[in-house]
């Protein structure tokens, strides 16, 4: 009957300290975890960016004329997103993050062939982004390539 009990008591022991090391360690497996999600929404952010920046390079590499459409989605995993598009750079910014892709320098004009600093696009649209050139006789610009962003839908 001794011997029972000494095991018994040995088995309880055991147990209690393996529940104490899995309390303990809950949170690290917690964190790990949290932080593979921030990866991924991260990464996803980052792709989106990239892949916008190529789509500019891509049209400005080519003839005067040539287009792209891109169709941006409505949220990267659920989180509202903003993308800006300036001479050297994509930035798309969601949950208090910033992730930036860099272009080959470009002119970016409105569809009336004036400068913008920048341009926003909204999440869930469909972009065509156009190579042209601009000739304005006020500022003695002939023929400078060009970069118009647009929208052609929904």
């Amino acid at each position: 009957m001794d011997s029972k009990g000494i095991i018994n008591i040995e088995l309880l022991f055991c147990t209690l300290i393996v529940i104490l090391l899995l309390i303990a360690n809950l949170p690290m497996i917690e964190n790990g975890l949290n932080s593979n999600i921030e990866i991924h929404e991260n990464s996803k952010g980052r792709i989106l960016a990239n892949h916008i920046a190529d789509s500019i390079n891509e049209v400005n590499s080519n003839e005067y004329g040539f287009g792209k459409k891109i169709k941006l989605p409505e949220s990267i995993d659920g989180n509202f997103y903003r993308i800006l598009v300036n001479e050297r750079e994509t930035i798309v910014e969601f949950n208090d993050k910033k992730g930036k892709s860099t272009i080959n320098p470009i002119k970016l004009v409105d569809s009336s062939n004036k400068t913008l600093e920048n341009i926003e696009l909204y999440n869930g649209r469909t972009y065509l982004i156009e190579k042209t050139l601009v000739n304005d006789n006020k500022t003695n610009t002939i023929n400078q390539s060009s970069i118009l962003i647009r929208q052609v839908g929904n």
